[in-house]
């Protein structure tokens, strides 16, 4: 099991590492100027080096040590981490995330900083849920009712929000069956519905768009979704990725070219794909390259030794 874990957390490092520099890029921007980008190329809008992560990553790591620390209740921990390094002035915090944390500076309360931030901003189905929540499911795999109350329950620290919370649980479960690789992709994705529809009942929400979505997203012939900066396109491009392409390089690769949020696109195809492939489906080439390694070393190794 602990390959798969470590596979995982790598893959979505690695996949943030490799989409940052073209965050925000349009597919065919990207075509023009790389190619085909399957390499650590740096740049970008904040200028990072060849294997340097970006904020994904980094509030995925945060969750992932709270959980660790405190996984009976593991909000407190997270948002301490969170706040910590909120005032270490990161490069880029996303827009809806950092009004979450100013308003929970101001209120002292999670929850009520994310409904502070849902009357003032119109984005609260963006990515910042989704893209640290693959810790989540490590956390929790030996109950994947609790995987799923905390899917919900850490997203909505900044981002109040039924569709991203559905994104949330449905990623996680499909990245629990992914990391045990025991029935056919398309199985996981319709067993991930199903038990995603059970937990929305569970708690009272409504995601209008989500089901019929990812529906949509495995039918053949649908057209090729774009990662536009929403959780479920985001979720719905790891979907056909992961569907479409058959070894973890070709499923990253096929994200990041698709441009737009490029880095959380890798984020999440590439957690999905590190569970599915391993650790020994990475290439090397990525992984030699890969700032933060002696963390993720240490966060894998700590998931794997829970009971």
């Amino acid at each position: 099991m602990k390959e798969y874990i470590k596979g995982a957390l790598y893959g979505a490092a690695i996949g943030d590492a490799l989409g940052g520099p073209v965050e925000y890029m349009k597919k065919e921007d990207i075509k023009s100027k790389f190619g085909t980008l399957r390499d650590m190329v740096g740049g970008g809008r904040n200028n990072l080096e060849p294997g340097q992560f970006t904020d994904d990553t980094h509030m995925l790591l945060h969750v992932a040590e709270g959980i660790l620390t405190n996984p009976m209740y593991p909000v407190e921990e997270i948002g301490r981490r969170f706040i910590a390094w909120y005032r270490e002035q990161p490069d880029y915090v996303g827009p809806t995330t950092a009004l979450s944390f100013k308003n929970y500076l101001q209120v002292g309360n999670w929850k009520d900083a994310a409904r502070a931030t849902a009357t003032t901003i119109n984005k609260m189905d963006s990515n910042g849920g989704l893209m640290r929540t693959l810790a989540v499911t490590f956390g929790y795999q030996k109950d994947t009712s609790l995987m799923a109350y905390w899917s919900k329950e850490i997203a909505s620290m900044t981002h109040y929000s039924e569709e991203g919370a559905a994104c949330c649980i449905f990623y996680n479960y499909l990245v629990y069956l992914a990391s045990r690789a025991s029935i056919a992709k398309r199985e996981m994705i319709t067993k991930s519905l199903q038990f995603t529809d059970e937990q929305c009942k569970k708690y009272g929400l409504y995601p209008s768009n989500f089901f019929w979505f990812i529906v949509k997203c495995v039918q053949s012939g649908t057209e090729e979704l774009l990662p536009k900066g929403n959780a479920l396109y985001t979720v719905g491009t790891a979907v056909q990725c992961f569907l479409q392409e058959d070894s973890f390089e070709d499923i990253l690769v096929s994200a990041i070219n698709r441009g737009e949020d490029a880095d959380t696109a890798g984020t999440v195809t590439g957690g999905l794909a590190g569970a599915y492939y391993g650790f020994e489906g990475i290439p090397e080439r990525w992984v030699g390259l890969l700032k933060g390694k002696e963390r993720l070393n240490r966060i894998s190794a700590g998931f794997a030794a829970m009971k």
